[in-house]
């Protein structure tokens, strides 16, 4: 591909384009790829990347496109209608939004626990000719305490893996106190605090409890995990925002 910039967006939409049974010429594709970089800030193409982009679909991404000859144009569209060289349907834009809320989640990565998030960013910055290094859009006032980090980290992984874990739990005079089963939901921020929302299952009740309180987690692998139906997103949210 000779111009390998804002790749990603013009296969978007070339790749569309080429399921219509209508067929587009060169021209026509170029027309309407320009205009949609265009609306995202980018500058034209030529006619020599649109025609390089399609010889990239048909020998890199080895695929049949149907060429039919109309006057003095040639139309292209695939010869397998239901073929798609991505597994998404997301719009170039769509990218571009999840990339930047990517960012804001990477400018709190230690909190996060993961590299997942730094990976897929800088994946999506050679896809969208970005800089991975760029500043996120949303901005956090306040990092958690140094010492809850670690606790937000294991907790933060154990939700996404749906992991029931055993957690003892300080009280009051910093003596260790309860021991829970629990099965982890959601972490939430209370002013400077953080809290694991996640149900009881010792006490068989929904339970909210901050995180600088747990002292030890014990994972639970041989205990099948119970869905969420303490705190539905729907009513939360519903409950929050009417007030």
């Amino acid at each position: 591909m000779a111009n390998t910039k804002h790749s990603a967006a013009r296969e978007i939409i070339i790749d569309r384009l080429l399921h219509k049974r209508c067929g587009y010429s060169l021209y026509e594709m170029l027309e309407i790829v320009n205009q949609s970089l265009e609306v995202d800030g980018y500058r034209p193409v030529s006619l020599n990347t649109i025609r390089n982009d399609i010889e990239t679909f048909q020998y890199l991404y080895k695929q049949a496109i149907h060429v039919e000859r109309r006057g003095y144009q040639n139309y292209y569209m695939y010869e397998d209608p239901n073929f798609t060289i991505f597994n998404n349907v997301l719009t170039f834009g769509e990218l571009q939004h999840i990339h930047s809320a990517l960012l804001s989640i990477r400018f709190l990565d230690a909190i996060q626990g993961t590299h997942m998030y730094e990976q897929l960013s800088e994946r999506l910055c050679g896809l969208l000719d970005l800089d991975s290094y760029e500043d996120p859009i949303v901005l956090y006032d306040k990092f958690p305490h140094k010492n809850d980090l670690k606790r937000f980290q294991s907790l933060y992984e154990l939700i996404w893996s749906k992991t029931p874990i055993t957690i003892v739990f300080n009280l009051a005079d910093d003596k260790e106190g309860n021991c829970l089963l629990v099965h982890p939901y959601f972490l939430i921020k209370r002013g400077d605090a953080w809290n694991l929302l996640c149900h009881d299952a010792t006490n068989d009740v929904a339970a909210e409890i901050p995180i600088s309180n747990i002292a030890r987690i014990h994972i639970e692998n041989d205990i099948e995990f119970i869905p969420n139906n303490d705190f539905l997103m729907k009513d939360y949210y519903k409950k929050h925002f009417a007030e």
